[in-house]
């Protein structure tokens, strides 16, 4: 196995969202590198940078936010927490529900991927911020 970089990448919602605004600044703060995939003007060659992160930062945060229905983001998780694992990398998952209500297509996906992240033992959050911390404390673990 390749030795981790010691990088939080930041993965999930993307599009107009700016969850990962906040996010850098407090990792930028804490002296702490991080690799944001969102860039303007996006490319198949960026696919395989993000691959690339998804495989070597020392810790994955997968947030995904209440602003779209992240069908795509949730269907991302398994991948990314099954890589994790592999890889030793932290995996973290923020899951914030959608506005639409419980009984919406939406919310059920996440309610899903949710029960199937806890039946494996991982701890999902509800909101970014603690992930954050625990980023920050996995990181800064020898």
């Amino acid at each position: 196995m390749a030795p981790l970089q010691n990088t939080v990448g930041l993965f999930g919602t993307a599009g107009n969202s700016t969850w990962r605004n906040a996010v850098m600044a407090r990792l930028d703060a804490a002296g702490i590198a991080y690799f944001n995939p969102v860039v303007p003007d996006w490319t198949p060659a960026h696919a395989e940078l993000e691959s690339q992160h998804l495989a070597s930062d020392r810790v994955i945060l997968l947030v995904i936010t209440a602003e779209t229905e992240g069908y795509g983001s949730l269907a991302e998780t398994g991948w990314a927490a099954l890589s994790a694992a592999q890889n030793g990398q932290a995996f973290l998952l923020v899951i914030e529900d959608y506005p639409d209500g419980p009984k919406s297509a939406a919310n059920r996906a996440r309610a899903l991927v949710r029960a199937h992240a806890q039946k494996a033992g991982m701890t999902v959050y509800d909101d970014v911020d603690t992930a954050v911390t625990a980023a920050i404390e996995a990181i800064r673990k020898p």
